[in-house]
């Protein structure tokens, strides 16, 4: 069973454990923005084991909310937790007070392409980041 566990003072000591996990090399970060106006921010939960972490975020300049998502343990991924997770903290989104939710992944992360895919994201733009990694950029519209 999937669940989300929000993170707060009390239990983010837990979360120290996913920088020594591979998903660093494939994410761009983390952790949300420390700078960020709003945000949601969770534990992925998966049988009661905390395997990941997904988060909305705002800055008050922006009129969206931008999502991060990873699932530390390569055991958990391409079996349906993510795009229940993706889908679970896009139902909370709408607090943030925004209409659409960006994200942006590399261009050869095939799986994550077609989870948020899956998830309703739709492909507004690719470019090329100043360290020479491919990137898409992806929408959501919430409703």
């Amino acid at each position: 069973m999937i669940a989300l566990e929000r993170i707060t003072k009390d239990n983010i000591f837990l979360y120290s454990s996913y920088e020594k996990t591979d998903v660093i090399k494939y994410q761009s970060r983390i952790y949300p923005d420390e700078n960020a106006d709003a945000k949601l921010w969770y534990y992925i939960k998966y049988d009661d084991l905390y395997i990941g972490s997904v988060w909305v975020e705002k800055a008050k300049e922006n009129d969206f909310a931008v999502l991060g998502i990873f699932i530390a343990d390569d055991s958990y991924r391409n079996k349906g937790i993510g795009l229940e997770a993706i889908k679970m903290i896009l139902g909370l989104a709408n607090t943030l007070d925004v209409e659409r939710v960006l994200l942006r992944v590399r261009e050869d992360n095939k799986r994550a392409l077609k989870c948020y895919q899956k998830a309703g994201f739709i492909e507004v733009d690719r470019y090329v980041k100043d360290n020479g990694v491919r990137a898409v950029e992806m929408m959501y519209r919430l409703e």
